[in-house]
Formats: C-alpha cells, structure tokens, sequence
C-alpha cells in the first residue's frame, strides 16, 4: 500500500517532466520502453561475459596442465578454446558499450524533456563494418556509426550499410529488432502516431517483431519490476505506463518498390534488388502482403517464401532456410 502511495505523490513531478501534450507523453513513454528493452538486453550480455570469463580460467587451466605433462594436442585444444572464448568477451563487451550508450542517451533526452519533434525512431544495439545514419532533414547529414556516439536514429533518417557490414537496431518502442545486412538501405518513417513503417530500397533484412498483447504484458511487467525498486520511482509510474499501454498496439509495414508487408507479431526476412524485385520468407507468424502493381492483398503463413518481380508477378513456394542463416552472428 505504501508503494502506491508514493507512486501517487510522484504524478505530480512525473507531469512536469513530461509535459501536458499528450503527444510530449507518448514520446516519454517510447523512451520508457527502449530503456526496459536495453537493460534487459544487457542483462543477457553480461550473463555471456559472465560464461566467456569461466571458460577463459578454465582453458588457461587446462594449458597449464598440458604444457606441464608436454600433451601438445591437449594444449593446441585448450588455446583454441582460450582464443575463441577472448574474441567472444572482446564481442559481447563492445555491445555492452554501445548498450550503455543508448541507455545514457535516451535517459539524458528524458532528463531533458526533450521536444517531440525529434523522435527517436529506433537505436543501433551493434553494428560491424561501415555503417552510417543519413539524416531526413536539411542538410541530410551522414554520420558513420564509429563507435564514439549513441546508435540512434530520427524518424526519417536512414541506415546505411555497406560490403560486409551489418547493423542490428531495436525500433517500434522496443517491441520490433531487425538485423540489417549488406548492402542495404532503410528508412524509418512514422505515417501517423499509431503507425510505423519501414522502407527497404535495396538489401535485406531480418525482422522480429512481438505480438502487440505480448510485447503489452512484457512491458507491464518491467514497469511492474521497476516500481517495486523505489530507486526508480521517480523515472517510471506504473499508472501511467499501464495507461500508456492499453493504447499502445501501432500498426507496422514493411515496403519496398515491390510489395508491402503489413506485420503482426512475425518473424521475417525481406529483400529488395536495384530491379524492383522483392523476397520475403516468412519464418513464424502470418502477413498481409500488398502487391505494389496489381494491389492484390496475399496472406503469406510461417514456413512459406513469396517472391514478386519487378512486373508484379507472385509466386509462393515452401521456405527452406540454410544451416547458418545469414542474420546470425
């Protein structure tokens, strides 16, 4: 009872620092959400550091043994082991970086109670490569993503990357996580505050996005965690995220020159070439597929691939994925 209490006496500080327009609110509570989403992310990366630093002690052990007993074949094992162990640290600790980053990032705009006329459209949590943002504004300044500055992106900006570079980027208010391969180009438009879209001009990419009553119950439950710890009161109010979530369910598309997917909760991968084609395989979940020439709607089911070429034809065939997709590390 006591917890409600102080959540009450709170509002009152809550309304200043998000402003009265309901639209201030909405872009408090979008950021509100990328941070559950980042923390809970770095949570998973230093579990990995965690398991990368015991298998690190536990291959010097075993060289030491080797070397001590002249077993070449066990120590060759064990430093392999050792290596790859480092490399897999070295990894997970520079997302860790850029995770830390972002959270800083979106706490200081929060601090700030920055304007809503630059919403943060989605946040870079990895990248490797070359890999730049172009701004959607005058005078569309391209930023490469170097490691010295937070991984976000504006409403409008685009992400570019280039030969052997990727990009992994969480959007839709932490709801939606994309690999972005390379090649590729995308933009990030917002149609109207209750829907997104995505513009792929050319590459791929591989999406999963959370069913809109999933992501709703997960985020109750990080708002519901955050106001047990009364160290955080002041940054999250569980009455107002709850409000804020019973009207959260944003409609979501993908569109190339193609065809245009409108997602649910799905896990995809599309593609568009420099000739107006498109490729979608659809992992788990359904979508709504608009032909662009003919304007013909096609309900694509999980396991099934759909191409369309550049003349609007449509074909759907079984989905048979590779052993190691590209999308992953």
């Amino acid at each position: 009872m006591k917890k409600w209490i102080v959540i009450g006496m709170v509002l009152g500080c809550l309304s200043a620092l998000w402003g009265d327009q309901p639209g201030e609110q909405e872009w408090s509570m979008t950021k509100v959400g990328m941070i559950f989403k980042f923390k809970e992310a770095r949570e998973t990366i230093l579990e990995k550091i965690r398991k990368a630093d015991e298998t690190i002690a536990k291959a010097n052990s075993l060289i030491a043994r080797a070397q001590n007993t002249g077993n070449k074949a066990a120590e060759e094992i064990a430093l392999r082991a050792l290596q790859k162990a480092q490399e897999n640290k070295r990894q997970n600790e520079l997302k860790k970086l850029q995770i830390d980053k972002n959270i800083a990032y979106v706490q200081n705009r929060m601090a700030e109670h920055s304007g809503i006329d630059a919403k943060i459209g989605g946040m870079v949590t990895n990248h490797s490569g070359r890999v730049r943002v172009v701004s959607g504004k005058p005078p569309y300044e391209a930023v490469a993503m170097d490691g010295e500055r937070p991984g976000y992106f504006e409403e409008g900006d685009t992400i570019e990357t280039y030969g052997n570079s990727r990009a992994e980027v969480q959007f839709l208010d932490g709801r939606g996580s994309m690999t972005i391969g390379e090649y590729s180009r995308v933009k990030m438009e917002q149609k109207d505050p209750l829907s997104e879209a995505l513009v792929l001009s050319k590459g791929k990419i591989h999406a999963m996005v959370d069913k809109a009553e999933a992501f709703e119950g997960w985020l109750e439950k990080q708002a519901q965690m955050a106001a047990d710890d009364p160290n955080k009161l002041l940054m999250h109010d569980l009455g107002a995220i709850r409000a804020w979530i019973k009207k959260k369910s944003k409609k979501f598309e993908v569109r190339t020159g193609g065809g245009t997917a409108s997602v649910r909760g799905t896990t995809f991968t599309m593609s568009a070439d420099e000739a107006g084609g498109t490729m979608i395989e659809l992992i788990e979940g359904e979508l709504a597929v608009t032909n662009v020439k003919t304007s013909g709607e096609t309900i694509l089911k999980g396991g099934e691939k759909m191409t369309i070429s550049a003349e609007g034809t449509v074909h759907i065939e079984p989905l048979k994925l590779p052993s190691h997709p590209w999308w992953q590390p």
